[in-house]
């Protein structure tokens, strides 16, 4: 089975208490893959940085994993 490129820039993240990881899969013109992983806190100002960095890479899709209720904004 071959797999299917669907989306070309793609963000996930992970959401705990105190820490969230973001980790984006972005494919280059050339066709090549680049990996890109960062974490930030779970402070007001820390998801500002994260929307920052986020937005700098101009992903097509954002997607979330959350344990909990930590995805809730305090």
């Amino acid at each position: 089975m071959e797999l299917v490129t669907i989306y070309k820039r793609v963000i996930g993240l992970d959401i705990h208490q105190a820490q969230i990881t973001a980790c984006a899969l972005l494919e280059m013109p050339d066709g090549s893959s680049r990996v890109e992983q960062r974490q930030f806190g779970g402070f007001k100002r820390d998801r500002r940085e994260l929307a920052k960095w986020a937005a700098a890479l101009d992903p097509e899709e954002v997607v979330m994993e959350s344990t909990g209720i930590y995805w809730k904004s305090p």
